[in-house]
């Protein structure tokens, strides 16, 4: 999969499995959007591998709507 350059939406990434497959991207050269519920992990996160953390709850229509249009503008 040609990673590089592209933007990636992973959600619950401000920990386990989420966590390291947004760490797997971002070090492949895409860009990631954590989706996440835990702010302060999140945004942690987002900063070390030069992300974006939206905080999101999937059950959320809106929060869904808020996290795509992040990603749009990330490219």
């Amino acid at each position: 999969m040609d990673i590089q350059g592209k933007v990636f939406i992973v959600t619950g990434a401000a920990s386990g499995l989420g966590e390291g497959t947004a760490r797997a991207i971002a070090a492949k050269g895409g860009k990631v959007v954590i989706a996440d519920m835990q702010a302060d992990k999140g945004e942690a996160v987002a900063k070390d591998i030069g992300g974006a953390f939206v905080k999101c709850d999937v059950t959320q229509e809106a929060d869904g709507q808020a996290v795509v249009a992040k990603a749009k503008s990330m490219g």
